[in-house]
């Protein structure tokens, strides 16, 4: 894939995981209150948010950790195969609750914007789970050579690097996932701390004593 394509594609995936954060910062503090399935809407929102940034930082700090030789080509694919089989379940798992949440809104308003929203879910969930059909397998297998090979290499000193890149593909999935997850959290709780709920009470509350 084309350098320019694959910052084109990165640009688009970031803005998506920041847009789906505020999103659901915006209902965070009302569907807590409100619980039942738009909680789980607002925590399968969150679920795709931190994914996609996740995706988007471990290519960053993958390709820069290529750039530094501190691992080689081979190993860099291997971060990116292991990041996918860590966010990938995540990522199904949130997509379809937030597609069957679209066909309901589609359904109920049969406006032509949320036919639209649910029609694009729906491509999006069978995109992602065909490639994960297709490439799970592969991605899972290779981890697994990988790390069970303990680097590989028939001598001692082939072994000891390899031993090395493995740790460093090891430290870049944990701090990818860890940073997208707390970016997700900060916008949310930004979002969501900025954000006023409507005055819905009715009177005092109850104090529990007869006139």
């Amino acid at each position: 894939m084309h350098t320019g394509l694959i910052i084109l594609v990165w640009i688009v995936n970031f803005g998506i995981s920041i847009w789906n954060a505020y999103a659901v910062g915006k209902a965070w503090v009302e569907t807590k209150h409100a619980g039942g399935w738009s909680r789980i809407i607002a925590w399968s929102g969150a679920i795709m948010s931190a994914s996609g940034f996740s995706w988007c930082y471990l290519i960053v700090l993958a390709a820069a950790a290529y750039g530094l030789e501190w691992i080689s080509q081979e190993h860099l694919i291997l971060a990116l195969q292991l990041g996918y089989i860590l966010i990938i379940p995540g990522v199904l798992a949130s997509g379809l609750m937030i597609t069957l949440d679209s066909w309901a809104r589609a359904y109920r308003t049969r406006q032509i914007s949320d036919i639209g929203v649910a029609a694009w879910n729906t491509y999006a969930q069978i995109h992602n789970t065909f490639n994960a059909i297709k490439d799970f397998d592969k991605a899972f297998a290779a981890v697994v050579d990988a790390f069970g090979s303990g680097g590989g290499g028939s001598s001692s000193d082939d072994k000891k690097k390899g031993g090395m890149a493995l740790v460093v593909v090891f430290i870049i999935v944990v701090i990818a996932l860890l940073s997208g997850i707390l970016t997700t959290a900060v916008i949310i709780a930004r979002v969501a701390g900025n954000d006023e709920l409507p005055d819905t009470s009715y009177g005092p509350p109850p104090t529990g004593k007869k006139k």
